[in-house]
């Protein structure tokens, strides 16, 4: 009698809109299907409490109720069904959360702690201590799935795969958003959405279940803790879905973006001496690096290069017996007079590095210092734990001169090798929020280096990191350029990304990297000038290539940047995962300048392994291209071409690193009635119409104005065509000087360029 009772209770509850929908059971299950069909199905719920997994595998976790109710948040007007659990007799009440508006195909799962939970350590950080939601792999469901993993914002453990009993990828402290997909447009994305410091999941093999909850080595969750987790569904691709949720995850924090689209490393190129540069640990033979930096700066200032700031890395500060730095402050035998000296005869703002802390470090209070840090007896490092440290450190910068970014490396190491970090449930926060408004403070832009993606996510909190490093660590003739999956990520929660240094020139002798040559220099310039992200090269003096440099910025250093980082096409990433998928082998990145709503794309094709046919309707990682011709960025005397479904660009294995393929689409534009006009834009320029120059497009009945920015003694050169006739240019000249920059507009019709 009472199983007919209980089966007569339990119906189905279904939440979502359109495409997408979340079936909820009263007894505490659940799944979501994607056009009628499952794509996601519920694992196990558990808790731990007092040294025990209580868990409805083996309905040792009690379901006392389910309810629901509805409200409205930042996000929209919701409804709710919500379980509440005992393990033993600790109150957990897990929520599932879906939207009634048709823009937010979402569902968010939340647990929420209504008493103190204890002794809840599983001991592992690839585990979990809680688990909601969970869901089971398919065992043959036609979808694929993108795991970010391990650090430089999930580049280094990148995975793909098919959504499949057996699938296996980075999770716990280096795990990261998971994006699962079908051959289609179809697109999901799970990840924490609070508590990013302490959120984790845990991959289980046994159970063929991926489980999100706290983090394994946690052992006491206090009452009324929360942590929320969110599914995010698009049918408008992969990119599409990673815009779309970082999007909304940017309006929940009410994410700031000033200093990404103001920062002078953003938008200047500078001069870098980390990992891959010519001076990192190496100096001029002879010389100390004081007298190295003054040397290579009256390098750059005599060729004229326009740099607008240097960076020092780890070599400038002192370490201890575990490598972790000391104290924040120059070596006297690296720079005798200290940084006000350099800056003073540099005349340059500077960006500097740091790296994890050693444990005896003379700021902490353990060791005489001011300030609290835990220290791990078991590594040797520390981590502050104390927001006036950060703001001491950072207003003792004010004395150095015009520093304006602090890089903080090594977040993985100093995530690893501090338990604190994986086993307190606000320390890991509290660390990267009290640096970043101490930062804010003082008007320093903070570079992320090494992260996993739990920082990149904390990042949605701290509007002052700009930028993150999406690559691994750069060496001459390797492979680290191929940055357009991680793009996405960073890209989707406001913060820019960085490919790193590298270098314009291939041979550098007396480099400390060997025999080591670079025949890849403008792949690296064009990624880097592609990313959004800093551009600074790492030549050493008497080697830099203007020639390829230049190609990245104006006259005074600023980067002529696309609108949006290029990042990997759907069909590269569906090819990753399903082999004999028809997309490129090999990294095929597109992006585009929007100037006045006229769209110009550009089209990166490298290392690629087989033939692929790029379309506007499947290669652009912003959705459809609007009708555009198409032409090379690599032969002057190219002219465009048709580029439609019918007539699509085809790249192959002629797209090495070395002779990559690059191309840019251009739209039509009319003259009058029947001239139709194809704006080309700066010949020698990776953008050659970008935002940073170009301001307005202005079409008219007898005219197409162009209005730009030209530097003082600066001459640029526009290319257009009419009529697909041979290649014209309009020269706007301020060698005379007016500015130190001026507005200037071009007439097609007129054929002239007027600098006001």
């Amino acid at each position: 009698m009472t199983f007919l009772i209980l089966l007569f209770l339990i119906f189905v509850v279904d939440k979502g809109v359109g495409n997408f929908v979340v079936n909820v059971v009263t007894d505490g299950s659940y799944s979501i299907t994607v056009n009628g069909n499952i794509w996601l199905t519920s694992g196990y719920t558990f808790f731990n409490n007092n040294g025990k997994k209580y868990s409805t595998a083996d309905y040792s976790l009690k379901l006392s109720r389910s309810w629901s109710t509805s409200g409205r948040d930042i996000i929209g007007e919701w409804q709710s069904t919500n379980f509440d659990y005992l393990a033993a007799s600790l109150p957990v009440t897990t929520t599932i959360k879906t939207y009634n508006d048709p823009d937010l195909p979402i569902a968010i799962f939340t647990q929420k702690y209504y008493g103190q939970a204890n002794r809840t350590s599983a001991n592992d950080t690839t585990q979990v201590i809680s688990s909601f939601p969970s869901f089971q792999a398919l065992s043959n469901g036609g979808m694929g799935f993108l795991a970010y993993g391990g650090d430089m914002a999930g580049y280094s453990d990148l995975k793909f795969g098919w959504w499949q009993y057996g699938a296996s990828f980075s999770t716990g402290i280096s795990g990261g958003p998971l994006v699962i997909f079908d051959s289609a447009s179809n697109a999901m994305i799970i990840s924490p959405l609070s508590q990013f410091m302490a959120a984790s999941n845990q991959l289980s093999q046994q159970y063929q279940q991926l489980s999100y909850g706290i983090m394994g080595l946690v052992d006491t969750v206090p009452q009324n803790y929360s942590i929320d987790f969110i599914v995010y569904y698009s049918d408008k691709g992969i990119n599409q879905a990673m815009i779309e949720w970082g999007k909304l995850l940017k309006r929940v924090y009410k994410r700031n973006q000033n200093r990404r689209n103001y920062g002078t490393t953003l938008n200047f190129m500078g001069y870098w001496t980390d990992n891959g540069a010519y001076y990192y640990y190496n100096t001029e033979s002879g010389k100390n690096y004081e007298t190295t930096i003054l040397d290579a700066v009256s390098y750059i200032k005599s060729q004229n290069i326009p740099f607008k700031y240097t960076q020092y890395d780890s070599w400038w500060y002192g370490k201890g017996h575990k490598s972790g730095v000391l104290t924040w402050t120059p070596m006297p035998e690296v720079f005798p007079h200290g940084f006000k000296y350099l800056s003073d005869q540099t005349k340059l703002p500077f960006s500097c590095h740091n790296r994890f802390w050693d444990g005896a470090t003379p700021y902490a209070k353990y060791n005489g210092g001011r300030y609290n840090f835990i220290e791990d007896l078991n590594s040797g490092l520390a981590v502050p734990d104390d927001d006036q440290f950060w703001v001491d450190l950072f207003n003792m910068t004010q004395q150095w001169g015009p520093f304006i970014m602090y890089e903080q490396d090594w977040l993985d190491v100093e995530t690893d090798k501090n338990r604190v970090l994986q086993s307190d449930l606000f320390i890991g926060r509290r660390w990267l929020v009290g640096m970043g408004k101490a930062a804010e403070q003082f008007e320093i832009g903070i570079q992320y280096c090494m992260s996993y993606s739990r920082h990149i996510l904390q990042s949605l909190e701290i509007p002052t990191v700009s930028q993150a490093r999406v690559s691994g660590d750069y060496s001459p003739g390797g492979k680290q350029w191929n940055i357009g999956v991680t793009s996405m990520f960073v890209d989707a929660l406001g913060v820019a990304p960085f490919k790193d240094t590298f270098w314009t020139t291939e041979v550098q002798p007396g480099s400390p990297y060997g025999n080591k040559t670079e025949p890849q220099t403008r792949l690296n310039s064009l990624i880097a000038t592609l990313s959004t992200g800093p551009v600074g090269p790492g030549d050493g003096i008497g080697f830099i290539n203007t020639t390829v440099l230049m190609r990245c910025c104006d006259s005074e250093g600023r980067i002529l940047q696309p609108s949006k980082p290029a990042k990997a096409i759907d069909d590269q990433i569906k090819r990753s995962a399903f082999p004999t998928y028809a997309g490129p082998d090999g990294e095929v990145y597109t992006t585009y300048s929007n100037i006045s709503g006229y769209i110009f794309g550009i089209v990166v094709g490298a290392d690629l392994k087989n033939s692929y046919n790029l379309t506007p309707s499947s290669g652009w990682t912003f959705g459809q291209m609007p009708e555009s011709v198409i032409y090379s960025g690599d032969d002057p005397t190219d002219l465009p071409r048709p580029f439609s479904e019918a007539s699509p660009l085809r790249l192959g294995s002629e797209c090495t690193p070395v002779n990559f393929c690059l191309y840019y689409t251009t739209p039509i534009l009319q003259l009058g009635v029947r001239t139709r006009v194809m704006l080309l834009g700066e010949p020698n320029k990776w953008v050659p119409i970008s935002q940073k120059r170009f301001n307005s497009i202005v079409q008219t009945s007898s005219d197409v104005i162009i209005n730009l920015i030209v530097n003082a003694y600066e001459i640029v050169t526009f290319r257009f065509l009419l009529d697909l006739g041979p290649i014209q240019t309009i020269v706007c000249d301020n060698s005379r000087g007016v500015g130190p920059a001026i507005y200037s507009t071009i007439s097609i019709s007129q054929r002239t360029c007027v600098v006001f």
